[in-house]
């Protein structure tokens, strides 16, 4: 891992997956680059309580120079990274009405894999479409599209059973998303990467968060 990553990840505190009382929701990125949690606030960029707000952001700067505040159409959230900041401001609204969620990485291992673009694991409640735990992303660009799209998707229907192709029919796609059952993987992708392996961007895996 290149020193600057490493150094970024020897900064990132995981929660696990309550931290507090609260439940921890597994954040799929490090927020704008730079933020390894996020607070969810009762408010929206319409409606918001002045005086909280006015609270909120002397708490923030009392703490820390290093955070973010965005007000959207649903919440107030506020973006930080240093932990102990995050547990100065839970101290003081966590028996409020006003602090709604956390956000943030839940393990090291859900850590590596938002900051190493290699990891192809992704952390959710349920396999895509309830079904698939694998997806495979499909790419053609100029550069290789010396073979048609309708070519690569009549191999896949003849390679594969249980499957879902989002794109079944165009002829020119960029991109296309392959899911996949862990038993028609095992079977089967090796054809797929063996023939057309220069037109898989990458390959992502479901981890089942327990509830």
């Amino acid at each position: 891992m290149p020193y600057f990553r490493q150094s970024f990840k020897d900064s990132c505190v995981p929660l696990g997956k309550i931290y507090r009382g609260y439940n921890v929701e597994p954040s799929a990125k490090i927020f704008y680059g730079e933020y390894q949690y996020r607070l969810k606030f009762l408010g929206n960029m319409y409606h918001y309580d002045i005086t909280f707000m006015s609270d909120l952001m002397k708490t923030l700067t009392d703490e820390t120079w290093h955070y973010r505040l965005q007000s959207s159409s649903k919440n107030i959230n506020v973006y930080i990274h240093d932990k102990k900041v995050l547990d100065k401001v839970i101290d003081r609204y966590q028996h409020t009405d006003y602090l709604e969620g956390i956000s943030g990485t839940l393990d090291d291992e859900h850590l590596d894999s938002i900051l190493d673009s290699g990891t192809d694991y992704v952390y959710r409640n349920k396999y895509w479409y309830d079904t698939y735990p694998i997806k495979v992303f499909l790419y053609r660009n100029w550069d290789n599209r010396d073979i048609s799209a309708t070519v690569i998707n009549d191999f896949i229907k003849g390679t594969f059973k249980d499957y879902r192709l989002h794109d079944n029919y165009a002829n020119n796609w960029y991109h296309n998303y392959l899911w996949l059952t862990q038993e028609e993987y095992d079977n089967s992708f090796l054809f797929l990467k063996l023939s057309y392996g220069e037109y898989i961007e990458k390959v992502q895996k479901v981890k089942i968060l327990e509830t």
